[in-house]
């Protein structure tokens, strides 16, 4: 992990970075499946997969 202009990047292992991704998908499941918005998350989701 290191720092650049006020952001931490972090570096993942393939494993890793599916295990996230697929965290995050299921939490934007939950969401929308609640009637909830899941925005944040898609956000979240378009940031990890443009690493």
């Amino acid at each position: 992990m290191f720092k650049r202009e006020k952001r931490v990047y972090l570096q993942f292992t393939d494993d890793e970075y599916r295990l996230i991704r697929k965290c995050l998908m299921d939490w934007r499941n939950k969401l929308t499946a609640q009637g909830r918005s899941a925005e944040p998350v898609n956000e979240l989701l378009a940031k990890l997969m443009a690493c």
